[in-house]
């Protein structure tokens, strides 16, 4: 051959020259034998799904595979491959860049209920300090993750109660593992706000006297110089507060550990933390989501057990209904206690359930720096309505109200003096806080604070003065006089009336009387004239038989004409207005609930004017037996119209269609 020869075979002085052993040479190695082969036509490329199956069954087939080529001989699997697999084309993949995957604290399982389990104790020296710490997000406590946690978990006051509890709130960036605790963190922020979710904290706070210590803890413990032993087991939840649900487990658990024989036994601790998860553990099912997401607002009303709605309302009358106002407003609002902390949690728990599905909607609720329209947009309108389910009828209605999950608004149960600089911040705008430290009300001017609330004194006060916007109007009187009326009143035969759920649900009346009677007013200002089936003229033909004449239709200045200027001003009123749908009006009367009160007692009124007319008017022809019998069915009529439909919201207007009234 000659050496200039450009065709000559290159592995000649392999294969000896022969192109037949050249081209058995060159063909590719077949590692294992296939089960199923099916012959190729084309010569092009195919990219074929990887099955995605059992791991264990994978291992299993490769190994069947594996022992299967081995069992054949190598020359007879040569024989049997080379002849029918055709040639395929092969990719080359060159220069792909690597790129390292961010670094995340986060846990595997991101959807844990549980963030951590945690032991406060109150050193004679040192203060109060994290003992013990579990966590499935952040496995390893330090000083600088929550750095105030431990004057949270042991709050001002806590030492003069034997057993008592504490709720709070935490902020953390599920991105970084880093927390935010106070003004200085929320002025300093660099980082991306949609990352940080509020977490709520529950410790049950417990003391019990030295004496009664084992001599074996006493051993232990020699620096110990005060007379009690304080300390808190602390449960910290994601997405929502989870407080009147582990609060008795909570307490069994805090005595059972306190009454060990060493106090640095955390086994119950781990117990406790595996059981959370149990019980806490989220749905995996996703084809159920949506099923799941409509029960879980059905259930709400168990995070309001033992809450004592009815005596807070009877204590606080007029006020309280002043008080729910100002927390639309997005006023800044504080509450105190230093007698009885746990009634800091219950009366703020008590107004976020007049806000229906407010309590599933709090991931946002406890950083100024967090938006609502940043972490859920784009806001949107309801594509669809299904009557039947209070999910869809509330999202229809735009509701939850995003009260605190907006930038410069949050909620915190109890706030330390250590995060006094929070409330003072120049990116806070609105707040609902609680605190037992008195120096918060001696500050409370300097805070701007709107509304003073003392629990121990039942007294509501506001330091910079009272603004029109929270003055009641005669509707407003009218509507809470009549609540009330029904809690006083005892119905052995019906327990539903004066109860909490009744109060709660007289309130989201109210809220959705306020909202769709806006939407009217929307409707009319666009288009210079009521909606159809509704009309400020008596009826004049039968087609508009039915219409709705009432002049309060619209009528937004029955809830004050302050209230509703300053309201449209507010945050959770421009979200409401993006995610409501404009013809809620539809489905609830747009009118002020105490309207219809006010209907109603003034037919009876006249009812009964009209009866002592009859009484002194001169004796008629007919009989007095039957004259009477016709005043007390008309009475009796009148009752029966003025009757109010007790049936809670979301299953009273179950009935209600487009553009149809309820008959």
């Amino acid at each position: 051959m000659d050496d200039h020869d450009l065709s000559a075979n290159p592995w000649s002085d392999v294969t000896g020259g022969d192109e037949n052993e050249f081209n058995d040479f060159m063909k590719p190695m077949r590692l294992a034998k296939r089960t199923e082969e099916k012959p190729t036509t084309s010569e092009q490329f195919q990219c074929r799904p990887i099955r995605l199956g059992s791991r264990h069954k994978l291992e299993d087939e490769r190994r069947s595979s594996r022992s299967e080529e081995e069992s054949i001989p190598a020359s007879q699997t040569s024989q049997t491959s080379s002849p029918t697999t055709p040639r395929r084309k092969s990719i080359q993949i060159r220069n792909l860049p690597i790129i390292e995957s961010p670094k995340r604290y986060i846990h595997d399982k991101v959807d844990d209920a549980i963030f951590a389990v945690c032991l406060v104790d109150f050193h004679h020296s040192r203060g109060p300090e994290v003992e013990f710490w579990k966590s499935n997000y952040h496995h390893r406590y330090s000083p600088t993750l929550f750095k105030n946690l431990s004057f949270q978990a042991l709050p001002d006051g806590s030492h003069q109660h034997e057993e008592t509890f504490s709720n709070f709130s935490l902020v953390y960036d599920f991105v970084t593992g880093l927390s935010y605790d106070d003004g200085d963190d929320y002025d300093n922020f660099q980082g991306d706000p949609r990352h940080l979710r509020t977490l709520f904290g529950c410790s049950c706070v417990r003391q019990v006297k030295t004496s009664d210590l084992s001599d074996l803890e006493m051993a232990r413990n020699k620096d110990i110089t005060r007379s009690i032993v304080q300390k808190a087991i602390v449960v910290i939840a994601c997405n929502q507060p989870i407080f009147t649900k582990i609060k008795e487990k909570l307490s069994i658990i805090t005595h059972s550990f306190l009454i060990q024989e060493r106090l640095d036994n955390y086994e119950l601790l781990e117990h406790l933390f595996e059981n959370l998860n149990d019980s806490f553990k989220p749905k995996v099912d996703k084809r159920l989501s949506i099923d799941q997401e409509a029960l879980r607002i059905e259930r709400e009303d168990e995070f309001f057990v033992n809450l004592n709605l009815k005596e807070t309302v009877t204590k606080f009358r007029h006020n309280f209904l002043t008080l729910f106002k100002a927390m639309l407003l997005e006023k800044k609002i504080l509450i105190f206690s230093n007698n009885n902390l746990e009634s800091l949690t219950m009366f703020q728990n008590n107004l976020i359930s007049l806000v229906p599905n407010l309590i599933h909607n709090l991931a946002d609720s406890s950083c100024p720096l967090i938006d609502y329209s940043e972490t859920n947009g784009p806001l949107k309108k309801p594509e669809s309505l299904n009557t039947s389910s209070r999910q869809s009828m509330l999202r229809f209605f735009g509701l939850p109200l995003q009260i605190f999950n907006t930038k410069g608004a949050f909620w915190n149960p109890y706030l330390p003096l250590q995060q006094l600089n929070a409330l003072s911040s120049p990116g806070t705008k609105s707040f609902m806080v609680g605190s037992s430290n008195l120096l918060f009300v001696n500050q409370s001017m300097a805070l701007e604070v709107d509304i003073l609330i003392n629990l121990d004194t039942n007294e509501v006060s506001y330091p910079v003065g009272r603004g029109d916007d929270l003055l009641l109007s005669s509707k407003d009187k009218i509507f809470i006089n009549s609540l009330l009326d029904n809690i006083r009143k005892i119905d052995e035969q019906d327990n539903y009336i004066g109860s909490d759920d009744y109060i709660r649900y007289k309130f989201e009346d109210y809220l959705c009387s306020l909202l769709s009677t806006t939407k009217y007013s929307q409707y009319v200002e666009k288009f210079k004239q009521p909606p159809p089936g509704f009309s400020h003229t008596p009826a004049s033909t039968d087609l508009d038989a039915n219409d709705d004449v009432s002049i309060d239709n619209g009528n937004l200045a029955a809830f004050g004409s302050a209230f509703v200027d300053n309201w449209r001003k507010t945050k959770n009123y421009l979200i409401w207005d993006a995610m409501a749908d404009e013809f809620i009006f539809n489905f609830l009367t747009p009118r002020h609930i105490g309207s219809d009160i006010a209907d109603s007692r003034s037919r009876i009124a006249s009812v009964f004017d009209n009866f002592r007319q009859r009484l002194n008017a001169p004796p008629a022809s007919e009989p007095a037996s039957s004259r009477n019998l016709s005043i007390f069915e008309s009475v009796k009529q009148t009752d029966e119209a003025s009757t109010v439909n007790e049936v809670p919201f979301g299953k009273k207007i179950s009935n209600w269609a487009w553009n149809f009234k309820r008959k």
